[in-house]
């Protein structure tokens, strides 16, 4: 189940707010179509896919490895049983952005390598009231040249490399990036990155 119970929030606070870059703010898929995703199948191909989407998570999806979001969606869990397992989202790849993005109301378990792994200069991210555990690398990690991102009101717990941010020490390209601000998210059973960082500028 989610951390808490989804609140009616519809923007968020921190980071993710910030006009910055010709985005204004975090909007994800607003305006877009709305979809109901209950397969693997249907999530990598509307994840995928160019322009704004709405994306409604029913029910237990299993997928393996990691499934890339492009920019502008929402992916947010229907009622309180919405479940991404056996894989992770990985918002944008090298040629294809993950800007404006929103995460919401799912639970990630027992992921192949990330739960959530934000990258390759995506911006403009919210994560909010997920439940994340038991992966196998890092549940959630912001990296390589990511920024204005924020986490909040998740629950983490039942793991050990929680949260990274920042690729590696001598990954000096973060520099000036990262700008992420984490709130009201709860660990329980979590060994270590609450969260590790790196180069933030600032993390708040």
């Amino acid at each position: 189940m989610p951390a808490t119970p989804l609140s009616a929030e519809t923007t968020p606070t921190g980071f993710a707010s910030v006009n910055a870059l010709g985005q204004n703010g975090t909007t994800g898929g607003a305006g877009g179509t709305e979809v109901t995703i209950t397969t693997a199948a249907q999530l990598k191909d509307y994840a995928g896919r160019a322009g704004p989407y709405i994306l409604h998570i029913s029910g237990r999806i299993e997928i393996s490895d990691m499934i890339t979001v492009v920019a502008n969606k929402t992916i947010i869990g229907v009622g309180t049983t919405a479940e991404i397992t056996g894989g992770g989202l990985q918002l944008g790849s090298t040629t294809r952005p993950g800007n404006n993005v929103i995460i919401r109301n799912i639970t990630f378990t027992n992921a192949e390598d990330d739960s959530i792994s934000v990258t390759n200069k995506a911006h403009h991210v919210w994560i909010d009231h997920n439940d994340l555990s038991n992966g196998y690398d890092g549940l959630l990690d912001i990296k390589r040249e990511s920024t204005y991102v924020t986490v909040s009101w998740n629950k983490f717990h039942h793991h050990s490399k929680t949260m990274l941010l920042g690729h590696s020490d001598t990954y000096t390209a973060d520099i000036g990036k990262l700008k992420v601000t984490y709130h009201h998210n709860f660990f329980d059973g979590t060994d270590q990155r609450h969260p590790r960082a790196r180069f933030g500028d600032p993390v708040r």
